[in-house]
């Protein structure tokens, strides 16, 4: 079984269960997703974080009901999950822009969507791959230890340009395990947030075990793990790294048979000798951390 067709489970089981309290951290662990790895596929698929798709899948069903059925609206509106008429009214009129007692009168036609629906919809939503980037190898990395400059995307995108700045001034004072290699490293283990997309950012090297370095630079310890690695080609002129990042995570993975590991949540770039920013046929390598699904 591929993500897209837990993801349709995930979907019918939501329509089944919306007279509940439905949690994002509930659905995670029923279907045996970490939190992270749920988040990036429902994501993907549906394009609504899971809050967002459980608020707007409850409103849907409620304009169903007032449209076909007779219930009251209160009714309709605690079965559907909602604490208050005033918090039902406010958020319904936000959404379609009426409240619900002038739908009913109104008669409109009715803004059902299936799942089918929303999976049709992704399935032509999705078109990234490109020559840019090639079918991933699978590779089992022991573990490795980073040394460098760490900074919060929450402060702006333009850290992590900063965070290269810092480790090419302090290359030198770095003993390096090897001369020839960097990473961008992109750190959601903590105080990562979903929306708007916050994590740390770390342009690093690799140390060998025991180094000394700096005071002011970040060390990491990366675990051993199974990855997913894609090469790109391009020296990033035309975003070839962020639509590599789009393609694994938009259309790759929802369609392969595989999670993001739980016990590294984390990405990284991996430069080498085949990087050079100014030659067009320059190569880095995309590593995701990955475990093979259990049915």
């Amino acid at each position: 079984m591929n993500n897209l067709q837990l993801i349709e489970k995930i979907l019918y089981y939501i329509d089944e269960h919306l007279d509940e309290s439905i949690t994002f951290e509930y659905l995670a662990e029923k279907f045996n997703y970490s939190a992270f790895h749920f988040h990036r596929i429902f994501l993907a698929v549906t394009g609504q974080s899971i809050t967002d798709y459980l608020k707007k899948r409850r409103l849907m069903y409620a304009y169903k009901d007032l449209l076909e059925t007779e219930k009251t609206i209160t009714d309709i509106c605690y079965t559907y999950g909602f604490n208050s008429i005033q918090t039902f009214n406010r958020l319904f009129k936000e959404t379609y822009g009426v409240i619900p007692s002038e739908l009913r009168k109104s008669h409109r036609e009715n803004t059902f969507r299936s799942i089918d629906t929303i999976l049709t919809g992704y399935k032509k939503r999705v078109h990234f791959k490109g020559d840019f980037i090639t079918e991933p190898r699978f590779i089992n990395r022991e573990e490795f230890i980073l040394a460098g400059f760490r900074k919060h995307t929450g402060n702006g995108f333009q850290v992590i340009g900063e965070s290269w700045q810092e480790l090419k001034a302090n290359m030198d004072k770095i003993p390096r395990a090897n001369p020839n290699t960097m990473y961008g490293f992109e750190d959601y283990s903590e105080d990562f947030c979903r929306e708007p997309l916050q994590f740390y950012y770390m342009a690093a090297v690799e140390i060998e075990r025991d180094t000394n370095v700096p005071e002011e630079m970040y060390v990491k310890k990366v675990p051993k793990s199974l990855y997913a690695v894609f090469s790109v080609n391009g020296n990033n002129t035309n975003n070839e790294i962020y639509k590599a990042f789009q393609y694994i995570y938009y259309e790759w993975l929802p369609n392969s048979e595989y999670c993001l590991s739980d016990e590294l949540c984390a990405d990284f770039e991996y430069y080498d000798e085949r990087w050079n920013c100014q030659s067009a046929s320059s190569q880095i390598d995309v590593y995701i951390p990955i475990k093979k699904i259990v049915d």
